[in-house]
């Protein structure tokens, strides 16, 4: 078996046979990676804290024919403050499902890995409101997955997408905004104000960490929630857990 190395922030974790636990790793180095953790469950093992859901971990692990074993596990971060606030807890909960839902394994890819360690980093601090952080995580992520919306030309003729009435129509099947004349065709489309489209704008295409700055509340806040929440379901085909328990938090 060949050892190696990680960089990586535990985004799952499942209990396995009697004392086992199940992680799935996303690395800095190898993408997203599942692993057994032996005896974690166990009060004294040596990787019971650090297989806890947010951990950030310098990690050696055995690869295996059809699961790798993670050996040692050193714990950079442990963002502990965010499994003391239920709230915060959620969301960041909900980032890591998304991560695993969209992600798929072994994709060498560095940018997954670092925008869900700063966002982990910015869900943790109590003065930054969670909501718009949470909408440009998803955007981003999304983006840098191959399945950015498109906000600005229609996707159905790719001419400017004009506004009727004071709004857009967004597609979630066909990944963004519709002309007029292809609104027709987009069964399923959902309405989007120009104050929700702006700031949707502005959370792609904006610093993460300045997310805050972009007020999300009331009906834009639910105008944003109805279209993206509609086109991560026709990206991962299923109802994430985490975002149901969110929803039921926020109501």
């Amino acid at each position: 078996m060949a050892l190696y190395n990680v960089d990586g922030i535990v985004i799952r974790v499942r209990n396995f046979q009697e004392a086992d636990k199940i992680v799935v790793l996303l690395t800095r180095e190898e993408g997203k990676v599942e692993a057994v953790a032996r005896g974690a469950r166990r009060p004294r093992s040596r990787l019971a804290a650090a297989t806890q859901l947010f951990s950030r971990l310098r990690a050696q692990l055995f690869s295996g024919r059809s699961l790798d074993t993670l050996s040692q596990a050193e714990i950079v971060e442990s963002f502990r403050q965010l499994r003391e606030d239920l709230v915060r807890m959620a969301y960041a909960t909900y980032a890591c499902e998304l991560m695993d839902a969209l992600l798929p394994e072994r994709q060498r890819h560095e940018a997954p890995f670092l925008l869900l360690l700063t966002s982990l980093h910015l869900f943790n601090e109590p003065d930054l409101p969670p909501e718009p952080l949470l909408r440009a995580y998803e955007l981003k992520l999304l983006s840098m997955l191959g399945f950015r919306p498109s906000l600005t030309a229609c996707v159905g003729c790719g001419t400017e997408a004009v506004q009727q009435n004071g709004s857009v129509r967004f597609s979630p099947v066909l990944g963004g905004v519709l002309c007029p004349a292809c609104s027709a065709e987009g069964e399923g489309a959902v309405r989007l104000s120009l104050g929700a489209l702006e700031s949707m704008k502005r959370l792609l295409d904006g610093d993460i960490r300045r997310a805050h700055v972009v007020r999300l509340g009331g009906e834009v806040a639910a105008e944003v929630d109805q279209a993206l929440s509609a086109y991560i379901l026709v990206r991962t085909e299923r109802r994430l857990k985490s975002k149901e328990f969110l929803d039921t938090l926020r109501v």
